[in-house]
C-alpha cells in the first residue's frame, strides 16, 4: 500500500509539473542564445523555448510597434527602440523579482535598458573586410563607398533607417544622429551613388547565413561580435573588423516584453537562468558578443576579455556616439531615404 501511495504521489507530481510547463516564445536575432544553454534550461524546468528570428531592425520594428508583438514572451530590442516603446506604453515594466538582479550588469547597460529591459549585449558598428581580397586596410567610412564603386558586387550595406543613414553621415564628416536636412540630403546622395553597385542592401550577417561558403562579400558593414559568426558560416577565416576613424555608434540590446503579455513565472525563470554568470558567459563566448554581465566576465577566457573587437581600449570619447531619440520629421526623412533606395 505504501508503494502504491508513493507511486500515486509521484504521478500526481509529474502530471502537475507537465500541466505547468510553458512554451516561451522569443522574437530575436538568429544565433543569440546558445542551444546548449537552452537545452539545459528545458531539461531543468520542463518548459520549452521557441525562437522566431528576424534579420533586420525594420522587420522587428514592424512587429514590436504593433500588437503583433503580444504573441511573444520576450523580444530583443536596441535601447533606442525600447525608449520609443516605453513612451508609447507598449512594453511591460520588469517584475520586481528581476529588478534585484540589476547590480549584475554594467552601469551603462542598466541605464540603457532601464526598468523595462534586461541587458543582453552591447557593442559598436564598424567595417568588416576580407584581408585576402582588400589590398589595404579600410580606415574610413568613406572607404566603404569607394570600394563599392571600384569593385561592384562586393559590398553589403544594411538597410536600416537609423544605421544606414548614420554610416553615410559619418563618411561625410557629420554626426551620425544629425537632424540637419541638408546633411541628410547629402547622406542620401552618397548612398544613392553606390546602391546599384552593392552586392546586397541588407543585414550582412543575414546574407552570410543565407549564402554560407558561397558568399561573395568582400566588404560589409556589421556589428562587433559578428565577425566570428560570419567566418564560421562562410568558412572564410580572413575577415577583419575595424572601427573607422570617424567613429562608431555604440549600441545596447535588451530583452523586453509586451504590455499585454508581461513576463510570467516561466519567462522570469528563463531570464534568471541565462543570466547566471556561468550561463551568461557560455552564451556570450559561443556567439562572441560582449556581455554586460559583470560576474560572467570574470569567468571568461583571456581571448574573450582581450578581444579588441568586443572591448576596444582605443576608442576615444569623441569617436563614440550614442543613439538618440529623433523627432518625427527626421525619422520620416530617414525612412523615406531607405524606402527610395530599396526600390
Amino acid at each position: 500500500m505504501r508503494f502504491l501511495h508513493v507511486i500515486t504521489i509521484l504521478l500526481t507530481y509529474l502530471l502537475c509539473s507537465f500541466s505547468l510547463a510553458d512554451e516561451i516564445k522569443i522574437f530575436t536575432w538568429e544565433d543569440n542564445f546558445s542551444p546548449k544553454v537552452i537545452s539545459d534550461f528545458e531539461k531543468q524546468s520542463g518548459h520549452t523555448i521557441k525562437q522566431i528570428y528576424f534579420d533586420s531592425e525594420m522587420l522587428r520594428d514592424q512587429v514590436v510597434y504593433t500588437n503583433k508583438a503580444n504573441v511573444y514572451d520576450l523580444f530583443v530590442v536596441d535601447n533606442l527602440t525600447l525608449e520609443v516603446l516605453i513612451a508609447k506604453g507598449i512594453v511591460s515594466e520588469l517584475a520586481n523579482s528581476l529588478l534585484g538582479d540589476s547590480s549584475n550588469f554594467r552601469a551603462d547597460a542598466n541605464t540603457a535598458c532601464g526598468k523595462y529591459g534586461i541587458p543582453q549585449a552591447f557593442g559598436s558598428m564598424g567595417i568588416g573586410y576580407r584581408s585576402s581580397k582588400v589590398s589595404k586596410p579600410l580606415t574610413s567610412w568613406m572607404d566603404v563607398f569607394e570600394y563599392a564603386k571600384q569593385v561592384p558586387g562586393s559590398v553589403i550595406i544594411p538597410n536600416e533607417n537609423i544605421d544606414t543613414t548614420a554610416i553615410a553621415l559619418m563618411a561625410l564628416g557629420y554626426k551620425p544622429m544629425s537632424t540637419n536636412e541638408s546633411e541628410l540630403k547629402e547622406a542620401y546622395q552618397l548612398l544613392n551613388s553606390v546602391i546599384t553597385n552593392l552586392l546586397a542592401f541588407r543585414n550582412g550577417f543575414g546574407y552570410a547565413m543565407d549564402k554560407g561558403k558561397e558568399s561573395k562579400a568582400e566588404v560589409m558593414v556589421f556589428y562587433s561580435g559578428e565577425k566570428e559568426n560570419i567566418e564560421k558560416v562562410t568558412e572564410q577565416d580572413d575577415w577583419v573588423y575595424t572601427i573607422p576613424n570617424e567613429g562608431t555608434l555604440l549600441w545596447h540590446e535588451c530583452l523586453s516584453s509586451h504590455r499585454d503579455k508581461p513576463m510570467n513565472q516561466a519567462t522570469i525563470d528563463f531570464v534568471k537562468f541565462i543570466n547566471t554568470p556561468n550561463n551568461a558567459i557560455k552564451n556570450a563566448q559561443e556567439f562572441w558578443f560582449a556581455t554586460p554581465n559583470k560576474a560572467a566576465l570574470k569567468l571568461a577566457s583571456d581571448d574573450y576579455r582581450n578581444d579588441q573587437e568586443l572591448f576596444p581600449t582605443n576608442l576615444s570619447v569623441d569617436r563614440s556616439f550614442h543613439y538618440e531619440r529623433l523627432d518625427k520629421a527626421t525619422l520620416n526623412t530617414r525612412s523615406k531615404i531607405i524606402s527610395v533606395l530599396s526600390k
